[in-house]
This record gives C-alpha cells, sequence and structure tokens, in this order.
C-alpha cells in the first residue's frame, strides 16, 4: 500500500472513530424524559393529605374555611405523590446535534373544585409549582434556570389558573382513563398568557389523579432560555404536571 493510501486509510479510520465517539457520548448524554404515559394508579390504601412543611411548600387552602354548595367537589393536590416536570432541546458545545435536557420538583400544590359538569366557576381552581426547587443532572443548568430565566428570587412560583376543564363522562367507570383537556391562565415571570393542557385522569373513591402535558416558548413569558458556555437551550419547552389530589369534602 503506498503512503498516500496509507495516510487516507488512516483519516478515514479517524472519522469513523470521532462519529462514533460523538453517537455513544449523545446517547449518555441525552437525558430520558421520562414522560408518564397514563394518569397515576390510584391505591386502594388512602393517600396521605399532610402538607409538606419545608420552607419551600406554598400552603393549600384551608378546607375549613370554605363553605361550598352541595355537589361540588373540593380535591386538595398532595405534593407528596404530585410532580413538574419540563424537557427542552439543548445544543452542547462539544456536539454537533441536540439533545433532552430535563427537570424536575415535586413541589406541586394546589385546589380543585369540580361539579358533575366540570369545574366549579365560583371558586377558583389552581395549581403552583415551585420553580426554586427544580433539579436536573447539571447544577450550572438549574442556577442559570432560577437566577436568569426564572429569576426565582423575585418568581417563585408558576400558578395556573383553571378557566375550563372538560368534565367526566356521565357513564364514568371508577378507576378507568378518561382523555380531557383544561384551559387556563399561566402565569410565569410575571407574565400570564393562556395555555391549553392534555390531560388523562381517573378517579377512584376520594382520590383523583392526572398527567398534563402542554407546549410553549419561554420568550413567550419574559424569559431568556439559558446560554451557558457548555451549552445552549432551545426556546420551546414541554411541560408535564403528574397529579395526585384528594377529596376533602
Amino acid at each position: 500500500m503506498s503512503q498516500l493510501k496509507k495516510i487516507i486509510a488512516g483519516v478515514l479510520i479517524l472519522v469513523v472513530l470521532a462519529i462514533v465517539a460523538i453517537v455513544v457520548i449523545q446517547l449518555l448524554r441525552d437525558d430520558d424524559a421520562n414522560l408518564a404515559t397514563q394518569a397515576p394508579l390510584i391505591p386502594t390504601a388512602n393517600v396521605s393529605t399532610d402538607s409538606p412543611t419545608t420552607e419551600t411548600s406554598r400552603p393549600v387552602t384551608d378546607a375549613t374555611t370554605i363553605n361550598l354548595p352541595d355537589g361540588v367537589l373540593h380535591f386538595v393536590i398532595d405534593p407528596n405523590l404530585s410532580s413538574a416536570k419540563y424537557v427542552v432541546r439543548e445544543k452542547l458545545a462539544v456536539l454537533p446535534v441536540s439533545s433532552d435536557a430535563v427537570g424536575e420538583t415535586s413541589d406541586v400544590f394546589g385546589d380543585l373544585f369540580l361539579t358533575a359538569d366540570g369545574l366549579f366557576a365560583d371558586q377558583e381552581s389552581t395549581f403552583q409549582v415551585d420553580l426554586r426547587t427544580l433539579r436536573s443532572d447539571e447544577s450550572r443548568r438549574d442556577n442559570f434556570l432560577r437566577n436568569n430565566t426564572f429569576q426565582t428570587s423575585q418568581f417563585p412560583f408558576a400558578e395556573f389558573v383553571i378557566d375550563r376543564v372538560s368534565a367526566f363522562p356521565t357513564d364514568y367507570i371508577e378507576g378507568t382513563e378518561v382523555e380531557l383537556t383544561i384551559e387556563g391562565h399561566l402565569t410565569i415571570h410575571g407574565v400570564t398568557n393562556q395555555v391549553v393542557f392534555e390531560l388523562k385522569a381517573r378517579r377512584q373513591g376520594d382520590v383523583l389523579s392526572a398527567i398534563a402535558d402542554t407546549d410553549f416558548n419561554l420568550t413567550d413569558f419574559g424569559m431568556t432560555p439559558p446560554n451557558l458556555r457548555i451549552a445552549v437551550s432551545e426556546d420551546g419547552v414541554h411541560i408535564q404536571i403528574v397529579l395526585v389530589a384528594n377529596l376533602v369534602n
């Protein structure tokens, strides 16, 4: 083999090895979004209604102070079994392709007021997510989100106020999953926009469970996507909320 052919073969081998290395690194770096595909199954045992006492907790409504008419059901979200997750595409400086970045928190709180026809209009149904406790596998990303994107020292919570929700079917069988939608106003970073969540929900006894998914752009809420030396995030973000709520009246 001539010297030129040896050089060409060596270069090709290096190129192949570089491509293989990039693919391997990409597979290792790409976070598993691990999004839920169904509403949580409801255990037969009673779900805890105790709310956590950590300093990041946002108090839920005191059910004893609310006088509700007959037929209105008040569910309180259980933060011990609920969570919020974001998935965003980002481009690492050392890789030529994008990968998923995933962050999550279990600090989800709120109250739902429902009737047989859907939402009870005279009492606000909301849920809140504590943005200060979002965690991913990269602390630098987390710090940028808290300090620059969300600015959690000024805007610690994301809040969703529900305007409309689909009703469970009149022939609903307890424990089965149904697909619904909820519409409302999401406030993040001091900016409020209308958002629609696609919902999968189930109810059994005094427990309601659901997963709610939506997509939006960070810039729609006046936020800057993370831009670090190690990675640059895209504008679009997918949100999934997992809710388990207990009937309190």
